[in-house]
């Protein structure tokens, strides 16, 4: 299966669970030569990296997107929505949440299947929901 991963540069804007306190962060880019772009935004969870499978069948639609995150978020709901500028892309999508491993620092996974399967050039901001 193909797989495009998303990387952010720079820090994660993420929610303190506990805190419930916001941290942003901005991003520094080179000029000229830039070939993508990747975002996250993530609430109520730190997300650590961002994967995306496509279809078996056509590579770029896709089909699933993977967070990893170091948050236990372990009995709660997980929500994608895929943007375009300010538009929807969509229907917000449901996820599922892996088993999370305990450590220094501990991992969970959590999936989201896209059932209309968008076309990876019709959104370019991915933002999980945790609650």
């Amino acid at each position: 299966m193909n797989k495009k991963i998303l990387v952010t540069v720079g820090a994660v804007a993420a929610l303190g669970f506990a805190a419930g306190g916001a941290f942003t962060a901005s991003n520094t880019m080179p000029a000229g030569g830039v070939q993508g772009y990747g975002q996250v935004l993530s609430t109520g969870a730190a997300v650590t990296q961002v994967t995306t499978s496509t279809l078996t069948t056509d590579a770029s639609k896709a089909a699933s997107v993977v967070f990893t995150t170091t948050t236990d978020v372990t009995g709660k709901a997980a929500k994608m929505t895929l943007k375009n500028g300010a538009t929807v892309v969509g229907s917000p999508y449901s996820c599922t949440l892996g088993t999370y491993t305990a450590g220094t620092p501990g991992s969970m996974t959590i999936t989201c299947a896209t059932s209309d399967n968008p076309s990876l050039s019709a959104y370019d901001t991915t933002g999980l929901s945790v609650l």
